[in-house]
C-alpha cells in the first residue's frame, strides 16, 4: 500500500527532507533517543528503512524530529534534534 499525504504526492524521503529539514535518506545511520530523569537514555540504533510521516530505523518508526541524531557516512553528526526538542 502506497501512503499519500493530502494532495495524493506521495510520502517520500524527499518529503520527509523538505517537511522537517532533515538530512534523511534511506541507509543512513541514525540514533533515537529518549529522556528519562534529565538523561538521554538511547531508545534504538540503526539505519533509516523507509519514511512515511516518520523515519523507519530498522522498521520501526521514530518522527524525524523528535531525539533523533543523524549521522554523515564517516560517524560524524550531522544533526541532532535533541538540542532542538529539549
Amino acid at each position: 500500500m502506497v501512503r499519500l499525504r493530502k494532495g495524493g504526492d506521495r510520502l517520500t524521503m524527499e518529503y520527509v527532507r523538505k517537511a522537517y529539514g532533515v538530512p534523511a535518506k534511506r541507509g543512513m545511520m541514525v540514533e533515537a533517543y529518549y529522556k528519562k530523569d534529565g538523561k538521554w537514555l538511547l531508545a534504538a540504533r540503526g539505519r533509516i528503512t523507509s519514511a512515511s510521516y516518520n523515519i523507519h530505523i530498522n522498521g520501526v518508526p521514530f518522527h524525524p524530529t523528535h531525539n533523533v541524531v543523524y549521522f554523515d557516512k564517516d560517524g560524524s553528526i550531522l544533526m541532532d534534534t535533541r538540542e532542538v526538542t529539549e
